[in-house]
């Protein structure tokens, strides 16, 4: 069925392509239009992010990203550049180097919404790929199959197909490790070491030839299990979760193929489906860590003071996502994994720490007041109306209302926790709208986008 285009729509569209649906964009999405919007969304960017002088060092690197993700104009190049850290999972305590990690992260920013060859070849020319999977150490003579292998299993055709088939052989694998060799690293530059590559036939997939590590990815990049699992995981991760053999990836298959693997188009076609604004996508998917930092850093308003360089990132590395170094190949345990009890726990301490920013000394800057509406009319505000006013601040309107009766309770309970009159002033919205924004953080609504 067709869908009817509203608010509820376009801030689930702004929610998965971005980080916070304001109420102020939602408005100007629903005024603008479904198609236009997601137009706008995939528009390239025209400046990249380069290296800032004070972003040494592993957390002052994560906050600076999370920085970025609250004050760019292109959310989804910031939410896909995420997604594919997580597919092309490389990380710092193996790489060991904050500029290494840095610019692979600024390759994959820069190709997010482009070809997904160019993708791919980038990867395999990366300084810290080559270092994460051992690819600078591959030659003619000492084969090194890691890069050969997650290139494969995990970063194009997967293990299985549909039907449970296997994509690739182990002798695929040597194969391919043979078409990588002398694909090396020098003075932190890619570097073809001529001496060191095996320039003997190969055969990978069917293919027979003098076969380089350009000719392999074409063929991964055009492979049928490439073309169907890509636009699989791209739907899993802004949409809902299915499965290889769900028919939703024979029509994004399809895309996949007549596109050329172009991600931006891959992407449109997901964003305009209308099983993408369907009852299993709406408020179904847990937020990682970095994304619930951004979103709540949006939605409260809150200013993030000059000359931070660690605390946004070592609040994340508390909640389980430290950002440049995923536990292993395999990126982060995604999902409900983010709020068993300890990431639970650390994201209603860090939503107390955002809400009670008002210090100099804290590196957040938040004024709650301007959550409330215009000062002469706050005599007209009961429990119920400063509720909605924050429920809709973070986009929450939605919430239970077993959870609006719990805010609602605290709204009107004075220190002994009896039920008072409620009166808005500065001391109210300094305590209690304060104590409202953490509790509505750590509610389980806001965990989810």
């Amino acid at each position: 069925m067709p869908i009817t285009w509203n608010a509820e729509l376009a801030a689930h569209l702004l929610r998965r392509t971005g980080f916070a649906a304001s109420p102020k964009a939602v408005k100007r999405a629903v005024k603008r239009g479904h198609g236009k919007t997601v137009k706008r969304l995939i528009r390239p960017q025209k400046r990249l992010a380069r290296k800032p002088k004070q972003a040494d060092g592993l957390i002052r690197m994560g906050s600076w990203w999370v920085r970025r993700m609250v004050k760019t104009r292109k959310p989804l190049a910031e939410k896909l550049t995420l997604f594919w850290h997580n597919h092309f999972a490389t990380a710092f305590h193996k790489v060991g180097s904050d500029a290494r990690m840095f610019e692979h992260v600024a390759t994959l920013r820069t190709h997010a919404l482009g070809s997904f060859r160019e993708l791919v070849l980038a990867m395999a020319r990366d300084p810290a790929m080559l270092v994460w999977l051992d690819n600078r150490t591959n030659y003619a003579d000492s084969i090194n199959e890691n890069w050969a292998r997650e290139l494969m299993e995990v970063f194009t055709t997967g293990v299985l197909d549909q039907n449970g088939d296997p994509n690739y052989t182990e002798t695929d694998v040597v194969e391919v490790a043979r078409a990588f060799t002398g694909w090396s690293l020098q003075h932190d530059e890619f570097l073809f070491k001529e001496s060191k590559h095996d320039y003997g036939q190969k055969t990978v997939k069917g293919v027979t030839g003098n076969l380089d590590g350009d000719d392999i990815v074409d063929i991964l990049v055009n492979d049928p299990a490439t073309a169907r699992r890509i636009p699989q995981q791209l739907w899993s991760f802004l949409a809902y979760p299915i499965a290889l053999d769900d028919p939703l990836c024979d029509e994004l298959a399809a895309v996949y193929v007549a596109s050329d693997g172009d991600i931006a188009t891959i992407v449109e076609a997901i964003l305009m489906h209308d099983a993408f604004f369907s009852e299993p996508a709406l408020h179904s998917r847990v937020k990682s860590p970095a994304e619930w930092m951004a979103g709540a850093i949006l939605h409260t308003g809150a200013r993030i003071r000059k000359g931070d360089g660690w605390s946004l990132g070592d609040k994340l590395r508390d909640m389980g996502q430290t950002l440049f170094d995923p536990p292993s190949v395999f990126g982060w345990n995604q999902g409900l994994p983010w709020v068993e009890a300890s990431g639970l726990l650390a994201r209603a301490s860090t939503g107390a720490w955002i809400a009670m920013a008002r210090h100099k000394t804290h590196p957040l800057l938040l004024h709650p007041r301007r959550l409330m509406g215009p000062k002469g009319k706050w005599d007209e505000l009961d429990a119920s109306a400063v509720v909605t006013r924050v429920l809709e601040a973070l986009d929450l309107s939605h919430a239970s209302p077993a959870t609006t009766a719990v805010l609602e309770d605290y709204a009107r309970a004075d220190v002994f926790g009896l039920p008072q009159a409620v009166v808005v002033d500065d001391d109210f919205i300094d305590k209690k709208v304060r104590g409202l924004i953490a509790v509505a953080l750590a509610c389980p609504e806001y965990q989810m986008a």
